[in-house]
């Protein structure tokens, strides 16, 4: 019995864990349909990828295209292309660049402000129409469960993808030898 009763918690945890990769997947799906409706409902519109860079320049400060380019992980040609974009609108400007003459850098105008802050408000409302019904206590307690499991999403899956971009040799082995002389086996 001592031993059906150790099983019983790892089964309800494997269980639990399951249930939390379904909800996650769900979520997943769910943000895909929703971008979906929005590309289309946007057409040529850029809007939203556009937002992400504001956000970037705002949050970063004023930084060159290509440095732009690799904190949102987009190609340069793709970037160069929304912030002219951007810049078009008057949201984004070129300044020179003190360090180097050559380079420009991009940094929010008053409107991208303005933009930022529009957006920002957008954005809380549709978040306050999908947690209609839920107490105070209930969105503090979801933001911190949320604020863990994605810092240690992040965590693992960084780990997980350097230790597979690592050499074989300095992978970990899958089990631990047995036997010293295991150690000398190809």
């Amino acid at each position: 019995m001592a031993d059906r009763g150790s099983r019983r918690p790892a089964e309800g945890r494997l269980d639990a864990v399951a249930s939390v990769t379904e909800s996650f997947i769900d979520l997943q799906r769910t943000v895909r349909r929703a971008k979906a409706r929005l590309l289309a409902a946007a057409g040529n519109d850029v809007e939203s990828a556009t937002h992400v860079l504001l956000h970037t320049v705002a949050a970063d400060g004023p930084m060159r295209a290509s440095a732009l380019a690799a904190s949102v992980h987009a190609d340069l040609s793709t970037v160069s292309r929304q912030v002219a974009v951007l810049v078009g609108r008057g949201l984004l400007e070129r300044r020179a660049d003190q360090l180097d003459g050559r380079a420009c850098l991009l940094a929010v105008t008053v409107a991208g402000q303005a933009a930022i802050a529009e957006h920002e408000r957008g954005r809380q409302a549709f978040f306050d129409d999908v947690l209609t019904g839920w107490s105070t206590a209930e969105l503090r307690q979801f933001a911190q469960q949320m604020e863990r499991f994605t810092a240690a999403y992040d965590r693992v899956h960084a780990d997980r993808m350097s230790q597979r971009a690592a050499p074989p040799e300095a992978q970990a082995p899958a089990t631990e030898p047995h036997h010293p002389a295991d150690l000398e086996r190809p």
